[in-house]
């Protein structure tokens, strides 16, 4: 059922709107409650609890147009079979090309934030009030007089979205923007430097942390304990890079930390988000025996039973944790891993949560070299931070409901590479016990000057006929299943682990 006509620009003098408008009122009148009033599915209402009028509802829908996905009318009577099934995928397709106007798409973003700041009830709303006014301003003003493509706002987003995919330094951008003030009309809203052009990003929550690192990864100056040191507290090694007093002091290494909890606020906080991240609950179809979505899988579907409290409400976040070591120089003679780690959530639809623009870089670890065992160190900022989510959470604004929740989040699962695995379990993914799944009940074997595992078929059933198969390996395969390790096996493991010393300093005997 074609419903374009719910989001044509002019409301009040398109017949297609006004006979849809009467369609709408026409069914939304069956469904009235005792007082003759009904759910909103204006922009700024989004079917929140709040009952209206249809007169009043008319008037909303006609001054703010229909909330963009509400296409199945659902509050009012529909199901959401009454629409053909390829409208979802039709949804998906077009969300990121439904809206070419920069500026329209800039200022539905900020009416989200502003919908969650007029609910907030905090000491702190005027600030947040005061920061979003001042965003509005630069999203309504105009780039120079008569400009109606882009505003200040946008056309600082796109200059630095610019800036990031050419590579630009600092310096360029900086020369660049000289040049466009000299060349553009008198008036023009173009800042004058990078510095300024990045404190106008920092206000919609774009920005990051930087904290100092030991050059040998020993640890943060992070926390009460290191943050005002001139000095690893471990290995004693300078912070700061040698210089004559007269110049800026640089740190030796510089942790990029992205703050976890405003992006996962901001998810809910947008009206184009908030439905989605509830897919996994309300739309996910659950079937015995497929597995279309990770909330399909067995463990999933345990962490709810041990964890009751977060599943209660399924607006928590789950997230996958992935890592990896890349060269940013493109070269691959040049000896440098930077290690970016990502955050996925996994409440959206299987087609949005692996997209690019639904991750979440949360930390990005400096080289030169790979920080190995020591990425434990690296991980404190985030791991912090979810444990504040894990215990306490954190209030979060729902645009779908209209209310305020308490947002709590859990890591469930890594994704990456046999050796970042090691890196991230600490398990030695090297020698004869490299297998995590077998740990000591392993079946490894030299073969060549090469280690190969070939116990593959111990985990087959009994009377699997590729047991007795002499294929393989020469020999028939009768041992059990290696046995499964409990939490208390690993403990008692742990126990007997010497504690070596993090680090990469020349000094240190663990390295040699």
């Amino acid at each position: 059922m074609d419903r374009s006509w719910m989001f044509v620009r002019d409301r009040f003098h398109n017949p297609d709107f006004t006979n849809g408008l009467k369609t709408f009122l026409d069914a939304a009148k069956q469904h009235l409650d005792h007082e003759n009033k009904t759910r909103c599915p204006c922009v700024k209402c989004q079917n929140a609890l709040l009952c209206l009028s249809l007169p009043e509802i008319r008037r909303h829908i006609l001054v703010n147009g229909f909330e963009q996905h509400y296409t199945t009318w659902t509050e009012h009577g529909e199901d959401f079979v009454d629409v053909a099934d390829d409208q979802m995928y039709e949804d998906f397709e077009s969300d990121s090309d439904d809206d070419d106007d920069d500026n329209a798409v800039m200022l539905d973003m900020l009416n989200d934030v502003q919908g969650a700041i007029s609910m907030e009830t905090d000491d702190e709303n005027d600030i947040y009030v005061n920061k979003y006014d001042y965003l509005f301003n630069e999203a309504q003003r105009e780039l120079y007089p008569g400009c109606t493509k882009f505003s200040a706002l946008s056309f600082i987003i796109k200059l630095m979205q610019i800036k990031i995919d050419g590579r630009w330094s600092n310096k360029s951008l900086k020369n660049l923007l000289k040049l466009l003030n000299d060349s553009y009309p008198k008036g023009a809203s173009i800042p004058t430097s990078n510095y300024e052009a990045k404190n106008m990003l920092l206000e919609l929550g774009l920005g990051y942390e930087s904290i100092h690192a030991c050059k040998y990864d020993y640890a943060l100056f992070y926390g009460k304990e290191n943050k005002k040191l001139d000095e690893c507290p471990v290995c004693k090694e300078p912070r700061y890079k040698s210089c004559d007093g007269k110049r800026k002091k640089v740190p030796q290494k510089v942790l990029c930390y992205f703050p976890l909890k405003p992006r996962l606020r901001r998810l809910y906080m947008s009206r184009h988000t908030a439905t989605e991240m509830k897919w996994h609950k309300k739309r996910r179809q659950n079937e015995e025996g497929f597995l279309r979505h990770p909330a399909d899988s067995a463990e999933w579907k345990h962490f709810d039973q041990e964890y009751p409290d977060l599943a209660a409400d399924y607006r928590n976040v789950r997230l996958g944790l992935a890592t990896d070591g890349f060269n940013p120089f493109g070269n691959m003679s040049t000896s440098y891993s930077m290690w970016p780690v990502m955050l996925v959530p996994y409440n959206l639809p299987p087609w949005k949560c692996m997209k690019g623009v639904y991750s979440m870089m949360s930390l990005l670890i400096p080289g030169p070299r790979a920080p190995g065992k020591d990425i434990d160190v690296y991980l404190r900022p985030l791991i912090d931070e979810l444990k504040e989510l894990w215990d306490i959470g954190v209030e979060t604004f729902d645009a779908s409901v209209g209310r305020n929740f308490n947002l709590r989040a859990c890591v469930l699962w890594t994704i990456n590479d046999f050796p970042a695995y090691g890196n991230l379990s600490g398990w030695s993914t090297k020698g004869y016990k490299a297998c995590p799944v077998c740990n000591e009940d392993v079946t490894s074997e030299g073969l060549r000057g090469k280690l190969c595992f070939m116990g593959a078929r111990r985990n087959l059933p009994e009377d699997h006929e590729w047991r007795r198969s002499k294929y393989f390996n020469g020999l028939v395969e009768d041992r059990p299943p290696p046995r499964l390790f409990s939490g208390d096996d690993i403990l008692r493991q742990l126990d007997r682990v010497y504690k070596a010393r993090p680090g990469k300093h020349p000094d240190n005997p663990d390295l040699k």
